[in-house]
C-alpha cells in the first residue's frame, strides 16, 4: 500500500509541474483539461442495524485524485475521475469482558467517479453543481487475522458545488461534494447492514 501511495503522489506532483508551465490562453482555449485533487474527507456510517451496544465513530481522512475535463458545451463538461481516500470510520462493538472490537469501514478505497459538471460559462470565475455516479472499491491489506473483516464495495451518488477561477497558468477549483452509498458495505458477521456516506472538501488544480 506504501507503493501505491508514493506513486499516486509522485504523478499529482507531475501534474502540478506540468500544470505550471501552461499558460493561461492555453487553459481557456483547450476543451480538454488534466488535473490533480487534494482534500478532506469526513465518512458518515449509517448503523442501519447494528447490535444495541455498538456504536459508529466517524473522523476526518485524506483523499488524493487525478481527473480530466471535457467541455461538451458552454455549460456542460464531463469530469472522469480516480481518487485515493482513507477515510476513519468505524463501528465500535463493546465486549462482555470490558474489552471492543473494533470494524473499519472503508479505511481506503479507489473512488472511480463520472461527474457531470453544469457550469456558468463567461468571466474568469465560474460557479458550477455537478452530480453523477460513484464506484468505491475497498482496498484492503491481506491479513491472516480472522477477526478482521473486509468492507464489500459500493455504489453511490455524488452531489457537488464548486467554483473556476482563472490564475496565470491554471485554474482552482475548490469543490464540496456529498456521495451517497446506496448499498450494504458490511462483511461483518455481528452486524447486519451498514451505508457509507461522505463529505468532501477537495482542491483542484487543473491546466
Amino acid at each position: 500500500m506504501k507503493k501505491v501511495v508514493f506513486v499516486f503522489t509522485l504523478f499529482l506532483c507531475c501534474q502540478l509541474g506540468m500544470a505550471q508551465n501552461d499558460t493561461l490562453t492555453i487553459a481557456k482555449e483547450s476543451r480538454l483539461k488534466f488535473g490533480f485533487g487534494v482534500g478532506m474527507n469526513h465518512s458518515i456510517i449509517i448503523d442501519k442495524d447494528i447490535p444495541d451496544n455498538a456504536y459508529t465513530v466517524n473522523d476526518p481522512g485524506i483523499r488524493l485524485g487525478i481527473f480530466a475535463e471535457f467541455e461538451a458545451l458552454d455549460f456542460l463538461f464531463f469530469a472522469p475521475r480516480a481518487e485515493l481516500s482513507f477515510n476513519n470510520g468505524k463501528v465500535d462493538l463493546p465486549r462482555l469482558d470490558g474489552s471492543n472490537s473494533i470494524y473499519e469501514v472503508m479505511p481506503i478505497s479507489l473512488d472511480l467517479m463520472a461527474h457531470f459538471i453544469l457550469k456558468k460559462p463567461g468571466g474568469s470565475l465560474h460557479p458550477y453543481f455537478l452530480v453523477g455516479p460513484n464506484f468505491k472499491m475497498p482496498l484492503s491489506q491481506k491479513t491472516d487475522d480472522t477477526t478482521v473483516f473486509p468492507t464489500a464495495p459500493d455504489f453511490a451518488i455524488d452531489f457537488g458545488v464548486g467554483v473556476d477561477k482563472a490564475f496565470r497558468g491554471f485554474w482552482f477549483a475548490p469543490e464540496l461534494r456529498y456521495s451517497y452509498g446506496l448499498l450494504n458495505v458490511n462483511q461483518n458477521p455481528e452486524i447486519r447492514s451498514l451505508g457509507f456516506h461522505s463529505v468532501s472538501l477537495v482542491l483542484n488544480f487543473k491546466g
